[in-house]
């Protein structure tokens, strides 16, 4: 008996054993998971290829830039330590920083980034607006980039994703990417097209500040709700883009918290210049006067906003301050329209001229939730001064088609400022003639031969005071012209679960600063 009391006590030891094994891997295993973060949000990534839409892979801290940018819109060394603009101002020179991996292990040489730029110059539509000639790569750490004119938002348009550094193993035999293997701070683990995105720490990234956490999956989510469900429910630890009324649900919670940012985005509606009502001038200035821009934000925006006087935002230094933008004025708005041709026919309560009645097609999209109840507030704007507004709420690829095709009167839309960090890139694409004309996101038709003047003055001026009085007036045509209507600027907000420390936003959403981020 003694024997098989002693082999039932070892056989339960061993047993007692695999328990505390398997409750270690167990504990082991919770404790990894405790150091994922869950990011939703609702943008889908479109692909994986930085050269095509680096905004995501620059925001995870995947891909790095010769440059960067911090949140006063400041350009920073970045896989450059440094950079000289020659006399005539037509060659810069960067030289390279020492030391730095890709995510494969291979070295950032000046001629294997040069290869990705060159890629870049062929298929990428962020340099086509670039007057750049020539890159070169003399040696290892030196990119020499000539311009055929002087460009003095060259280092700011070398920030985004786009003209990031990418290993040669990010290709294939024909030259598109399978997988982006930057050098930034974060290395891509796995992901799946339009669902989501899993980054973790790269190990040899030569900044001083390491990832705290051990993955971060980025999950898109579309929905606002579906979100804000996720993040009470434990899925998420970050919410991002949420609206006004999802952050006031969350206000005396003790297990979140909520981040709120003035960003570089405002919400605006395109006039259609070619045909009527809007290609009158005097229409366009009575929908200016019509629109209650502070009722706008409360109602839909719980107040949470500022009503937009003028393109840029008063915390960018580009926004012109003396610009007053136009008041709630109904009245005059009505006496315009009427000096327009447009008078009270039949007592229907809709402006007619000639017969025709003043009714306006209002093209939006539901993608960001806000614009469609948005749309509805003006609606109701416009009808007391004799405006009838059709709502049209399309998915936004639809809608900019919509757009392109001339199918609309107004188009209400978000339209982010400063992805390249300085007012050029934004300014040309959607205010120089020659951009205008074609398919976009701007003016549409809209043309200015003064605007254009000024525009291209402002890249060829290198010192920014000049640059900030030249931008100054661009901004005083814009409200003279008005082929916008600008409406509000955009208040970020991130809802955050408090077991995530270090979480911090950007003015012109360049980074999520994920290397900063915690988990408690």
């Amino acid at each position: 008996m003694q024997t098989g009391d002693c082999k039932m006590q070892q056989y339960l030891y061993r047993v007692l054993l695999l328990i505390a094994v398997v409750f270690s891997l167990t504990v082991g295993f919770a404790s990894a998971a405790e150091k994922t973060l869950r990011v939703g949000a609702q943008w889908a990534t479109r692909t994986m290829d930085p050269q095509v839409d680096g905004y995501l892979f620059t925001r995870l801290g995947v891909v790095e830039g010769l440059t960067a940018v911090d949140d006063k819109l400041n350009v920073l060394p970045n896989l450059a330590t440094e950079w000289k603009v020659s006399d005539d101002k037509l060659t810069w020179t960067f030289t390279l920083r020492d030391g730095v991996s890709f995510h494969d292990g291979t070295l950032l040489t000046a001629p294997v980034y040069l290869k990705a730029l060159q890629r870049l110059m062929e298929k990428g539509a962020l340099l086509k607006n670039v007057p750049l000639e020539t890159i070169e790569a003399p040696d290892d750490a030196t990119l020499i980039f000539r311009t055929s004119k002087p460009f003095s938002p060259l280092a700011a348009y070398l920030a985004r994703g786009e003209a990031g550094a990418l290993a040669p193993a990010s290709f294939d035999a024909a030259g598109e990417v399978i997988k982006p293997l930057g050098t930034g701070v974060f290395m891509v683990d796995s992901w799946e097209l339009r669902e989501n995105v899993v980054v973790v720490p790269h190990p040899s990234h030569w900044g001083t500040v390491k990832p705290k956490v051990d993955r971060v999956v980025y999950r898109v989510v579309p929905e606002a709700l579906t979100r804000l469900a996720m993040l009470r429910g434990g899925e998420l630890d970050v919410a991002m883009i949420m609206p006004a009324d999802a952050a006031r649900s969350l206000a005396n919670s003790k297990d979140f918290t909520i981040h709120a940012m003035p960003i570089g985005r405002c919400r605006m509606m395109s006039f259609n210049l070619t045909r009527e009502p809007f290609s009158d001038p005097l229409a366009r200035k009575a929908l200016n006067l019509a629109l209650n821009r502070q009722e706008i934000v409360d109602a839909i925006l719980d107040g949470i906003g500022e009503p937009a006087r003028t393109l840029f935002p008063s915390q960018i230094m580009w926004a012109n301050a003396e610009l007053d933008g136009f008041e709630h004025d109904p009245a005059t708005a009505r006496e315009l329209l009427a000096q327009a041709g447009w008078k009270e026919a039949n007592k229907d309560g809709i402006l007619e001229k000639d017969g025709k009645p003043l009714r306006v097609r209002l093209v939006t999209y539901p993608e960001r939730a806000e614009l469609p109840p948005m749309a509805e507030v003006i609606q109701q704007q416009l009808a007391k001064v004799g405006m009838a507004a059709d709502i049209v709420s399309l998915q936004v690829n639809a809608a900019e088609q919509t757009r392109n095709a001339g199918d609309f009167d107004l188009y209400l839309m978000g339209r982010g400022l400063l992805f390249v960090p300085d007012p050029d890139d934004n300014l040309m694409l959607d205010y120089f003639s020659e951009n205008t004309a074609k398919d976009g996101w701007g003016a549409f038709r809209y043309n200015n031969p003064r605007m254009d003047e000024l525009l291209l003055a402002a890249r060829t001026t290198f010192d920014q005071g000049e640059r900030k009085k030249i931008y100054d007036e661009v901004q005083i045509i814009l409200e003279q012209d008005m082929p916008m209507a600008y409406l509000n600027y955009y208040v970020n907000i991130d809802l955050v679960s408090n077991r995530v420390s270090g979480y911090r936003m950007h003015t012109i959403e360049h980074t999520l600063g994920l290397e900063h981020v915690g988990l408690r």
